[in-house]
Formats: structure tokens, C-alpha cells, sequence
């Protein structure tokens, strides 16, 4: 039995990278946007979706194994310790439940304001 890769299963993973990757730069700019208000303290204008900036605390490990393998372990975390980290925001959107409408007490409908049954 041959088994390959075909043609049109690349094609596919092609175009699909063609369609989201404008998508994604629109996704990382308007989080810029929102990261820069929330910064400024701007206020978030109430309604279904909610925001706030995650805060992590980083450092760059890259070098902590080569350090490890020549100088020892007590060494890199003494490095580790004394060298300074920077904290890194990232934007977090929640989208919270909305009431179903027939929860509203609205007088629409002959069933209007009252439970499912």
C-alpha cells in the first residue's frame, strides 16, 4: 500500500494559512490597542464581553543549561536570582452569559417571563 502526502491536503493547509494569517496580524493589533487603554487606566464600556491584563512575571532561561553544564547548579541560580526579569501584560477577553430572553419578564409572547417547561 502507498500512503502519501496528497496535493490537495496541502493545498487546503495553504489556503487556510493564507485566510487566518490576516486574521491573526488584525487579532495582535487590536490587543496592542486594548493593552495600550487598559495601561492608560481607560474605562471598559459595559456589556457581554469583558477584558483584563494578565500580568507574568519572565526571565530569559536560555542560557541557564550551558551554565549549569560548566559553572554547576549553585552558580545559575545565583545568576538567577540577581538577574532581573521584566513582567509582560497580555489581554485576556471573557464573554459572559446572557440571559435567555424568555428570562426577561418581557410580555411578547403568550409564554413570555415564564420558564421553559
Amino acid at each position: 500500500m502507498n500512503v502519501q502526502v496528497t496535493q490537495s491536503e496541502l493545498q487546503e493547509i495553504v489556503d487556510l494559512e493564507r485566510d487566518i494569517a490576516p486574521k491573526i496580524r488584525r487579532i495582535e493589533e487590536l490587543k496592542e490597542g486594548v493593552k495600550a487603554l487598559l495601561i492608560a487606566k481607560r474605562p471598559v464600556e459595559l456589556g457581554r464581553f469583558d477584558v483584563s491584563l494578565v500580568w507574568r512575571f519572565v526571565r530569559h532561561p536560555a542560557w541557564k543549561q550551558i551554565v549549569i553544564d560548566n559553572l554547576g547548579i549553585e552558580f545559575a541560580d545565583e545568576c538567577w536570582r540577581k538577574t532581573p526579569g521584566h513582567r509582560r501584560g497580555d489581554v485576556m477577553v471573557e464573554e459572559h452569559a446572557v440571559l435567555p430572553l424568555w428570562n426577561s419578564g418581557g410580555t411578547t409572547g403568550t409564554d413570555a417571563g415564564s420558564p421553559l417547561v
